[in-house]
């Protein structure tokens, strides 16, 4: 088990590499994972800035956080604002003596950049980072795998919950909402992403958002859920049909399980994410449905739903390492007939993959 103080020292050990004195950290899950604030922000409504030097540690916030920080971070000085950002961050920077201060490129707006830049009125430059907290979260250790094996769980037990509740005739919408409530339910602060319930033509869509479309049989049906445990997430995706499919579906279905199961026994350590997604890639393209394969086979997940490392054609050239936790998901998506992927969650280990996901692969419901 690593704590954030360890986190904060694996941190500043790449203070060196990027050049700076601080780093200002606005992501709100890499703010949790290196202090243990558990805040999530709301689009521009951000629940807090931690600044992190050679040092010293401060949060800066505002009254609405102040007695829940004081609660979880009781060793972290705390820094309150009144107003925007800016004006306290900057008056903090000066008081620690900090010179060159990066911030995470990816999560500051143009204008807090903007704000931050000219109040510091040259006392400090400001430089943007990109992948500096993220590679630390990569690699999960064995309280984060216990929090995404129960997000897991939860999943599973939602599945099975589905499998005996579903009919023909419920809408795509009605389904999302049964997952949602469900999950929440079981013990999960919320569902990791809005479920995606996709039914006939519309499981075509990789990412369909569910519809007032009612559900029919013999017709592929793909939903794709996850949940959010302690801040943990978990996602699976299962393609079935209600009552009996036609033989197309049962010929694309099976192409897609042969993908999954030749990349999960193919994944280990060392393996890079290309290498890993041809495993899955190439069922695919050798029984003649490579066209209709148009995403990667998987991504990493924890405090984010999506996360390094990728299991790619595309920037994923670093070998996976253990503790990775993935997805496996090939699909293969057909414009106006339907679509079917298949997806579990696994943790990379030296020789080999752990999966975690428990759910059937029955394209037949309940079969």
């Amino acid at each position: 088990m690593s704590t954030p103080v360890e986190r904060i020292e694996r941190l500043r050990q790449k203070f060196v590499e990027v050049q700076v004195d601080a780093l200002i950290v606005t992501q709100d899950v890499s703010r949790y994972y290196l202090s243990g604030f558990y805040a999530l922000d709301h689009g521009l409504d951000i629940a807090g800035q931690l600044l992190v030097g050679r040092d010293q540690v401060l949060l800066a916030t505002d009254g609405r956080y102040t007695e829940q920080a004081a609660r979880e971070v009781p060793g972290i000085p705390l820094v309150i604002r009144e107003a925007k950002f800016a004006p306290i961050l900057a008056e903090t920077i000066r008081q620690q003596g900090w010179r060159t201060v990066g911030f995470q490129a990816d999560w500051v707006s143009v204008a807090l950049y903007q704000e931050l830049l000219d109040e510091s009125r040259g006392d400090f430059e400001l430089k943007a980072l990109q992948g500096v907290v993220e590679p630390l979260r990569e690699f999960k250790d064995e309280v984060e795998l216990e929090k995404i094996k129960r997000a897991q769980q939860i999943t599973d037990e939602t599945f099975t919950h589905l499998s005996g509740w579903l009919r023909p005739g419920l809408t795509e919408r009605e389904v999302a909402w049964e997952i949602q409530r469900f999950m929440v339910a079981q013990g999960a602060e919320t569902t990791s992403f809005p479920s995606i319930v996709a039914s006939g033509p519309n499981a075509a869509l990789p990412h369909a958002v569910p519809t007032d479309r009612r559900l029919e049989e013999g017709e592929p049906i793909t939903i794709d859920m996850g949940t959010r445990y302690q801040g943990y997430c978990s996602d699976m995706t299962r393609t079935f049909c209600l009552g009996q499919p036609d033989a197309r579906l049962r010929e694309i279905y099976d192409v897609v399980l042969r993908a999954q199961l030749a990349c999960e026994e193919g994944l280990r350590a060392g393996i890079t994410g290309r290498a890993a997604d041809a495993l899955a890639r190439q069922t695919i393209e050798q029984a003649g449905y490579g066209e209709y394969y148009v995403h990667g086979t998987g991504h990493g997940i924890g405090l984010e739903v999506h996360e390094a490392p990728r299991l790619s054609r595309f920037n994923a050239e670093a070998p996976l390492g253990v503790g990775a936790v993935v997805t496996i998901e090939p699909g293969i998506y057909i414009p106006g007939w339907g679509g079917v992927r298949i997806e579990d969650m696994g943790v990379i280990t030296a020789h080999g993959v752990e999966i975690l996901t428990r759910s059937p692969k029955d394209l037949m419901l309940g079969a």
